[in-house]
């Protein structure tokens, strides 16, 4: 199954055209229409694509917030937690 990762994209194409169509029945010249439809473009895809990887994260099973000076390493399947303070010898600082 091929999975689409393009939806933020599609959104903010739909979003721009939309804006475009109230731009030009507003009766602004063609540099204001083609100005707001990119602003709305970049908005409503940032907007789209900070949702989505929102909900992937909740259908992964993966923490929103980890506490300071933990990480997270993917490692085939399963995602394994890193404390700062488990770090090996030779990593992190070198005080």
């Amino acid at each position: 199954m091929v999975r689409f990762r393009g939806l933020h994209i599609v959104a903010g194409i739909v979003a721009m055209g939309v804006a475009a169509a109230l731009g030009i029945l507003m009766d602004l010249n063609n540099t204001a229409v083609f100005t707001s439809s990119c602003v709305v473009y970049v908005a409503v895809s940032l907007c789209v694509q900070s949702r989505l990887t929102k909900f992937r994260t909740q259908l992964q099973g993966l923490p929103k917030h980890l506490p300071d000076g933990v990480t997270l390493e993917r490692t085939g399947d399963r995602t394994t937690e890193h404390p700062a303070e488990h770090l090996r010898s030779g990593e992190g600082n070198a005080a």
